[in-house]
This record gives C-alpha cells, structure tokens and sequence, in this order.
C-alpha cells in the first residue's frame, strides 16, 4: 500500500530535515525521503566536516604557537589520519542525532532514490524495491554538487573537489586550487596551516569577491603573509598530467600565460543545484539553468509542490535552506511566512575569518547614493591583544539619512559569532546611535561593532581620529 502523508520532503539535508520537523509540530503528518545519510551535504560532506578540520588545524596552529602565550609544548605535529577520524566521529554523531530528532517529531525516514511521479506522488527506489508515497504536498531539497567549469582536464583523474579532499589519507606537499570562494579559501587556509604549499588560482581580480572590497584586501593580505600562492584576474586554460604531477596552464589578466605544477588540483568554482532525475519535466516543474524557480514563500509554478536549499540556486547556505524549510511548513499549516534575504549572514572559515551581512560599501553607495562607514581595527581591542591575534576589522555600513545599519562586515576572530548582532540590528532597523547606545561586555570581541559606530561619526573613544 502507499504511504500516505500530508507532506513529502525528499532531501535530508538542513533545509529538508528541519522543514519535516518544524511540519510535524505543527500537526501535519510528514516523511523525509533520503538516498544517502541523514544530515545531507551540509553535514556528511560539507559545513561540519570541513569545520571539523578547520578546528583541528586550529588546535594544530596554537600548540606550535604555544610558546608566545608562556606554555611549553615540544614535538607537535599535525596527525593527519587522526583529523580524519575526529571529522568521521563528529559527522556521525550529528546524522546520528538528526534521525533521532526526526524519530521524536514522528517523521517517517524513507531510505531510497525519490522521484515524482506526479503532483501528488513520490516514487523511492529502495533496496528492497519501489515505494510510493503520495502527499498533499512535497518539497524538494535535493541541495547541490561541485561545479565542474569546461575546462580541459579539469574533470581529470588528478582533479579532486570537496568530496575528493575530505578522502584525502595525508596532507599533500603542494595543492593548487581553482577558485577564492568561501569553499577555496577555506581549503586553502586548512592546507596551508597544516604544510602544504598551497597555490589559489581565481578567474575575479579579488579574493571571496562577493565579500566588501576592503575584506577582500585584508584577506588576501594575510594569505600573502603566510605564504599561500595567488593568481588572482587568472583563468585557468588546461589540467593535465597525472596525479602527483599536475600542471594548470594558466592565462593571465595581460594576456600571458604561465604553467603551474601541484601534487593535487582542487576544484573550488562553486556548486550545481541537484535537479536532475527528479522528474521535474514529468509536471513540468520550472527551471532555470538547472535551478528550480520558488518565490518568495518558496512556492514552485505547481501549486502544491516547493523547493528549498541549494536546489533553488538561491542564496546557497545551510542556514538560509533551514530558514525556508521553516517558512515552507509553517505556510503548508496555515501560515502566510514570506523569506528576507536583507539579513542573511554569510561566514567563511578560513583564517582570519569572514563573516558579513546586508549591503557592502559600494552597493550602499550605489543604492543610497552615498554611505557612512565605521571601522574599528582588532589591533585597538583589548580582547584581541589578550587573545593573541590581532590581525582584523570590523566594518559598518550605513545609509546617509538616517544612519541606518544596512551593512556588517568583518574579517578577524570570531568573526562568525560577532557577526549576529549585526544580523539583529539590520532586521531591527538599528541606527549607528542604537549601536552606540549598546553597552558591550569588555573584554570582548563584539566590542568592536560599538567601537565603530562611534567612529563613524568622527568621535572614536579607543582609537585616533581621523584626519580630516
């Protein structure tokens, strides 16, 4: 017999799993199709993984640092094989834990390949044959796989992307990597604090290019300092040779080219909505460019069926594919919830971090017709010189009549949490007076967003004056 169900979210991943379980609180009889782990990309082979490594190359990094902070650690070294194992147990553990959240709410886990079969109807290929699920209605959350640009070679046997770096058994002596986006730089900087001498090559004249022009600077900075190679205003022509020996042909900004070797070459050039073979074209469901077309309630063309995540190609983060499944199932139970993209945070795990939300500088200027700009630097911050790592910024952006914060943009520790006040303040209509009346814990790192409200208006309280 058919499964019957209110609703049938195919897709596990942030968007999917948090959609059914927000759907069943409110009452609706929900079942999750999967055809992998539980958690998705996000957590198997994304954000957590990736974050696990991070961390532990972090650890890595202060214990041979550990000496400027008056503690005494001799022979450390990086164990590769046992990063891999903390990022399996970790990861684990989190799918773990999703089951069992569903299991609570009383959503149903199908394990199998789901397809629809109609407006109302789910086909599962399981191990054990073909389920069939029929529901009110459905949502797809399918996420998204590694771009593979048409570049010669670069879908070669030596060319690995996320999935192909997270299998590595040991720390490369060189990588070359193909894009400065979040997903590159944030390779780049793991390998790189881990030994490898690591090349970044990116087509765009700037690093993390949808970032504020001024982050984007300061990061590429950094990488230069610590000894990251970068090609920037580059595209990349060719890949060959085999793995262990890789050269990219290069074309530069001027024209010129040059021939570059690594061990391993890492695609970074973004992600491709997972679209295909779920039998869009059988109700015909629109799409562009492999994108399935929602508006802003996350609705598809078919009335009773919605999209959310990666697969949309909109705004491609774990945490704005949770937010729709949200809005998704409150709408499916009678609400009216709409998605605002204004204050979605962005964060990239590199070192230093980025985080930022709302407009960058010259969007501001290009919207308001001007901007009022704050900065506070973490070599003033008291926090930071106790912490050890001074290196950063904290940007403000805000529009010219009312000095409304439209935009927080910061480069530094903790850059990732700091990064939530300013999503409140944006969402809350906040102005630079607001923030200045914000009295911030001391010491502390969020101490500089008041710090650079003040110096927005040209009265800086823990840093010089600018000259006029």
């Amino acid at each position: 017999m058919p499964i019957q169900a209110d609703l049938c979210v195919i897709g596990s991943g942030p968007g999917g799993y948090i959609c059914a379980i927000r759907a069943a609180r409110l009452g609706l009889n929900a079942v999750v199709v999967e055809a992998d782990r539980l958690g998705g990309v996000c957590t198997n082979t994304g954000c957590i993984p990736t974050k696990a490594l991070l961390r532990s190359a972090e650890v890595f990094h202060l214990a041979g640092d550990a000496a400027s902070y008056g503690v005494r650690v001799t022979d450390v070294e990086a164990d590769f094989p046992a990063m891999m194992k903390r990022k399996d147990r970790v990861t684990a553990s989190l799918s773990r834990g999703i089951g069992a959240l569903l299991k609570d709410a009383g959503v149903q886990v199908v394990s199998g390949w789901g397809r629809l079969a109609g407006p109302n109807t789910v086909q599962v290929e399981t191990a054990e044959g073909t389920e069939t699920i029929t529901a009110g209605s459905i949502v797809l959350a399918t996420g998204s796989s590694a771009a593979v640009p048409p570049v010669p070679g670069l879908d070669g046997d030596g060319v690995i992307t996320s999935d192909g770096a997270l299998a590595l058994e040991e720390v490369p002596g060189s990588m070359l990597i193909v894009g400065a986006g979040a997903v590159g730089v944030e390779w780049a900087s793991l390998f790189a604090t881990l030994g490898a001498t690591v090349t970044v090559v990116e087509m765009l004249d700037r690093m993390v290019p949808v970032e504020d022009a001024e982050i984007s600077a300061l990061l590429r900075k950094s990488f230069l300092g610590r000894g990251v190679g970068l090609h920037l205003g580059a595209a990349v022509q060719n890949v060959s040779g085999p793995s262990g020996s890789m050269r990219v042909e290069i074309k530069k900004a001027d024209g010129a080219t040059e021939t570059l070797e690594s061990e391993i070459v890492l695609n970074a050039t973004g992600r491709t909505p997972n679209s295909g073979e779920l039998g869009l074209e059988t109700i015909g469901v629109s799409t562009e460019r492999g994108a399935i077309q929602v508006d802003d309630r996350l609705r598809t063309n078919i009335p009773n069926i919605c999209a959310i995540g990666d697969v949309t190609g909109n705004a491609m983060l774990a945490h704005v594919a949770s937010h729709q499944g949200v809005v998704v199932a409150e709408n499916l139970a009678g609400g009216d919830s709409r998605m605002d993209y204004r204050t979605i945070p962005a964060a990239t795990f590199c070192h230093p971090e980025i985080a930022s939300v709302g407009l960058t500088e010259e969007q501001a200027v290009a919207e308001y017709g001007g901007a009022v700009v704050g900065r506070f630097s973490y070599m003033a911050s008291g926090r930071a010189r106790t912490y050890g790592d001074t290196e950063g910024l904290l940007k403000l952006v805000a529009e010219p009549k009312y000095q409304a914060l439209v935009g927080m943009h910061i480069i530094g520790t903790s850059a990732s949490e700091m990064i939530a006040e300013g999503v409140l303040a944006i969402k809350l209509e906040a102005t630079l007076d607001d923030l200045r009346d914000v009295v911030h814990a001391h010491p502390t790192f969020p101490e500089l967003t008041g710090e650079a409200a003040w110096e927005a208006v040209g009265q800086p309280l823990n840093t010089f004056a600018r000259k006029t």
